[in-house]
């Protein structure tokens, strides 16, 4: 019996063996995909063509979603070390998806889900291939993420939502730099160390490219922290600190090349260097912003608080008698819960002697409603002061974006403590942007909230190897700090998750015998394939006029008129505002109603008269009301609609994405596995 157990066992193994070349191909072009995809941004800016389309959106995310499924359950099965490498991440992640069940599952619900699916089988399939190979791709991602972010900077209608701050194809520049940050800070230490420098010269640049000052700060802090350890180590070992002069050598050249890149993006593209003077203004005057603020907040409440708990109206003495002096107002709630509570029960309840409180008696009768009251009276003022906040929110940013993550912050720890137990659910947290995944989830899921971010800092440090592993943590910290999307975007989570799978990396057994080179050259081909036939698709499918609303905040004054930024396409940076002569068809809009259109003049006043527009600049209207009226107070629509051209911006990209998937391609061909 033995002998056929041990020939069963050894046929088992003899099957899982042959299958381990297969499933480490399969693993390493589904994770190749994967990183080129997200980590590059590429899924993300096409979304909206998805938009209106549902059938095709179910095929073409069904399909990634299930290979990536199917083949991250086929590793489970197969390879026992890495069941074993991820329990604790199994676990973890199980009692972090559980309170989803708690609160409706909406759109956002549904991107966290996805973003744990992905990040969990991204660890899976980059275990059973080559962990080297995957953090080498996710640092070269990386590397093109901060390229395609200065090809932005360098023109005035890019990628970015925020004119003058680079973002590619993330679109908005915080985000973008917090993926620059967690990528580099996930996958640096698997560059070769003559590029290291050169890299994370490149990635810092593109930081400062995109002014985004709370991800620098948390730049800084990545850096510092690596540096400071080994500086110590070798202190106290009595080592020298030595430095490789051509290292440097390369990352001084890089550097300089990107000093000329933003040169010539402040002279191709005003808006950055409006943005930069914005971006140290906001800095400079935050103290002032932050008063403001918070005198705006205060004043409205102050003029509608209600009246103290415990006080009542003098002409009523018999009910004074029993009432709390008003110098121990603020006390009530607290000395009157308890007999509150002894009602409850049913038993008989005692007023506490006044030597105990420091105030008169106050019967049984009168200890209930006066602690609801007291209740209801710090709900009306939390949810006046949420309202106030934000009131004040609406235009916060325009003034100082940084009083504004706090007036948001404030906001959020507002509905946490009104939240309840089991919190409020992921839509309305997502809703209120507190800019802080801490917050977000304590928002959502109540007490329990907070572990779920917790727990992603804590592995992010806790399978530190050595202090090159130090930067992803603090990276992830810094980030969650001041961003709410980490875990609710896939782009964001990726490279976290490739991070500790490159910790984890020591505890799988090495590839033997394994080529998977091909594999990560054909996901990566693939990746920037579809990348390209997204784009062509949107060139042939996106209508030649690009309309849109304007809006009453985008308004100015202007020659006589009123002017305002056009509305963005769909995907900025492919396309821009075509050159307007008087020949080409586009319409301004009131109500309905169809304006003039008038050659632009510089020397003409007003430049617009009564029911007209005209264009200042390729990407700005100008127009006066058929009445004269001022557009943001008269409660009326105006549509406008204006010919696309396809973007020089487009084809340099599309060039050096193509350029850059033969050379990483190439390279991951090249690239043996080796023990991580």
């Amino acid at each position: 019996m033995s002998g056929i157990g041990h020939a069963s066992q050894d046929r088992s193994l003899s099957a899982a063996h042959r299958w381990r070349p297969i499933l480490a191909n399969l693993s390493a072009g589904i994770c190749a995909l994967a990183v080129v995809l997200y980590q590059s941004w590429f899924m993300p800016f096409f979304l909206p063509f998805f938009m209106g389309r549902d059938e095709f959106a179910r095929l073409v995310f069904h399909a990634l979603y299930g290979s990536v499924l199917i083949v991250s359950f086929a590793v489970l099965v197969v390879r026992r070390d890495v069941r074993k490498a991820i329990v604790p991440l199994a676990i973890a992640a199980a009692m972090a998806v559980a309170p989803v069940a708690l609160h409706p599952v909406g759109i956002v619900a549904k991107c966290y889900l996805i973003t744990l699916f992905l990040g969990g089988a991204a660890i899976v399939t980059m275990l059973a291939s080559s962990p080297a190979t995957v953090l080498r791709l996710s640092a070269s991602a990386t590397a093109l993420s901060a390229v395609i972010c200065f090809l932005d900077l360098c023109f005035a209608n890019g990628f970015t939502n925020t004119p003058g701050r680079a973002a590619g194809l993330a679109i908005n520049p915080n985000v973008a730099a917090a993926g620059l940050l967690l990528g580099a800070a996930a996958s640096y230490g698997a560059v070769a160390q003559k590029w290291r420098a050169s890299f994370l010269v490149l990635v810092g640049a593109a930081l400062l490219a995109t002014l985004s000052r709370s991800t620098l700060l948390a730049a800084f802090a990545a850096v510092a922290a690596p540096i400071a350890v080994r500086l110590w180590q070798r202190f106290r070992d009595g080592r020298q600190f030595q430095i490789d002069l051509r290292d440097w050598a390369r990352a001084i050249a890089v550097a300089f090349a990107l000093l000329v890149a933003i040169g010539i993006a402040s002279l191709t593209n005003n808006y950055f260097r409006v943005a930069v003077g914005e971006s140290l203004g906001g800095v400079l005057s935050l103290n002032r912003a932050l008063n403001e603020a918070s005198a705006a907040v205060d004043t409205p409440l102050t003029a509608a608080s209600p009246p103290r708990p415990g006080t009542l109206p003098p002409t009523t003495p018999a009910a004074s008698f029993h009432a709390d002096p008003p110098g121990n107002a603020v006390n009530a709630p607290s000395s009157r819960q308890p007999e509150a509570r002894t009602l409850e029960s049913g038993g008989p309840a005692s007023p506490k002697a006044p030597s105990d409180t420091g105030a008169m008696p106050v019967p049984a009768s009168n200890a209930m409603p006066s602690s609801a009251s007291s209740s209801n009276s710090g709900q009306s003022q939390s949810a006046n002061k949420m309202q106030a906040l934000g009131q004040r929110l609406t235009d916060e940013g325009v003034r100082n974006s940084i009083s504004a993550r706090a007036l948001f912050l404030e906001r959020g720890l507002l509905a946490y403590r009104e939240g309840g137990f089991f919190g409020r659910g992921l839509e309305e947290a997502q809703a209120l942007a507190p800019h802080n995944s801490f917050v977000l989830f304590a928002i959502a899921f109540g007490h329990l909230g907070w572990l779920i971010p917790i727990g992603l800092v804590g592995f992010a440090f806790c399978f530190v190897r050595d202090a090159r592993d130090l930067p992803l943590g603090v990276a992830v910290l810094g980030v969650m700090l001041t961003s709410h999307d980490v875990l609710l975007t896939p782009s964001l989570f990726l490279p976290v998750a490739l991070g500790i799978g490159g910790m984890l990396a020591v505890k799988v057994e090495p590839a033997q015998n394994q080529r998977t080179g091909w594999s990560f050259a054909a996901g990566t081909v693939g990746g920037a394939a579809l990348f390209v036939a997204g784009c062509v698709a949107i060139l042939a499918l996106t209508p030649q006029l690009s309309g849109g609303r304007l809006q009453n905040e985008a308004m100015f004054t202007s020659r006589g008129g009123y002017g305002a930024r056009l509305p963005a396409p769909s995907f900025p940076g492919l396309f821009q505002f075509d050159d307007l002569p008087a020949s080409q068809a586009s319409y301004l809009r009131e109500d309905g109603t169809p304006l003039r259109r008038v050659n632009w003049s510089a020397h003409s006043w007003p430049a617009v008269r009564q029911g007209e527009y005209t264009f200042r600049q390729r990407d700005t209207v100008l127009f006066a009301a058929t009445d004269i009226s001022d557009p943001r107070q008269n409660g009326r629509t105006y549509e406008v609609a204006v010919p696309l051209a396809v973007s020089a911006l487009c084809f340099i990209v599309l060039g050096t994405i193509l350029a850059w998937s033969i050379a990483t391609a190439a390279a991951c061909r090249g690239c043996l596995p080796r023990a991580d």
